[in-house]
């Protein structure tokens, strides 16, 4: 509930989307169940993209 909470906040007050993508890696480490609601109920409302989006801006990091 949080993590909508925060994201919702974010949104509404236009959060830089870097943010957001640390924030979801940070999430993915400690609360993955969490993440993929997030990342089901985007693409179940037509947002698609996110997650893979996120996939690649991590792994571009690591290198």
């Amino acid at each position: 509930m949080h993590l909508i909470i925060h994201l919702n906040i974010c949104w509404e007050s236009n959060c830089d989307l870097s943010f957001l993508s640390d924030f979801r890696y940070t999430m993915q480490k400690r609360f993955p169940s969490i993440l993929e609601v997030y990342y089901k109920s985007n693409e179940w409302s037509g947002i698609h993209g996110i997650r893979e989006n996120d996939q690649m801006t991590w792994l571009s990091s690591k290198n």
